[in-house]
């Protein structure tokens, strides 16, 4: 199964492919294959829209994205009080149409042993990935 999804997955959407063989020189073999199962998840939930077989996210896109939630993070980071930081991320998760999928991506990072025993930069750096690789999927399945 694991051979048919990815056959799909590269035919349809190999961006995500791309995203797995980068991180693969970066985790050990354990972290990869849990970020696999979540890029499998993630790919899961878009995959029944009908524009995600036709319009494939690119590295283009996927930079934008990811630069702006690094931008987010700096200006999160520079908020002093509790009640902006929680303003800042309101207003960013209140964009975001995929909650439910982003709060399994988060539930997946708080209970994998091998994900809880990154570092915590590695941790941050991967989850803005996901959360890039969901609003990209966004972006194709939910245009008007």
């Amino acid at each position: 199964m694991l051979d048919f999804q990815s056959d799909k997955i590269s035919q349809q959407q190999p961006f995500l492919i791309s995203l797995i063989l980068g991180y693969r020189y970066d985790l050990k073999s354990l972290e990869l294959e849990e970020i696999m199962k979540i890029i499998f998840l993630i790919w899961e939930f878009f995959k029944e829209y009908h524009q995600t077989e036709t319009e494939k996210i690119t590295e283009p896109q996927f930079m934008r994205i990811q630069q702006r939630n690094v931008h987010m993070l700096k200006y999160f980071e520079g908020e002093q009080s509790k009640k902006s930081k929680l303003e800042v991320i309101s207003a960013d998760l209140e964009n975001l149409k995929s909650k439910a999928l982003f709060t399994g991506v988060i539930f997946q990072f708080n209970q994998k042993i091998a994900l809880l025993n990154m570092k915590n930069e590695t941790r941050g750096i991967i989850l803005v990935g996901l959360k890039s690789l969901i609003e990209c999927f966004e972006e194709i399945a939910y245009k008007n």
